[in-house]
């Protein structure tokens, strides 16, 4: 039993600190792999709100929708993409 209490303060006092330690280097290289799929998915919705774009012009011009709902429609789509596209950029630097 006093194996077991020896190697646990051992555990408590010597290891336990050196991982906390250690710790934020391999942090950053987890911030880094977040930061690129998160990159991938603002890429991914870009694409996604450019293609809702021209759905919409084609449903325009089939006669689906007037002209007031093409506008206001097209318009709430072209600000968020210029938030996607702004959170791109931001990325990139």
């Amino acid at each position: 039993m006093d194996y077991i209490r020896d190697y646990s303060l051992v555990f408590i006092f010597f290891v336990l600190p050196i991982i906390f330690v250690i710790q934020p280097l391999f942090l950053k290289k987890i911030n880094d792999f977040e930061n690129q799929m998160d990159l991938s998915s603002l890429k991914r919705k870009k694409r996604l709100l450019y293609r809702q774009i021209k759905e919409l012009e084609m449903e325009f011009d089939i006669g689906n929708i007037n002209q007031k709902d093409l506008e206001t429609s097209r318009k709430e789509l072209k600000v968020e993409v210029s938030e996607v596209i702004t959170k791109i950029n931001a990325n990139k630097i």
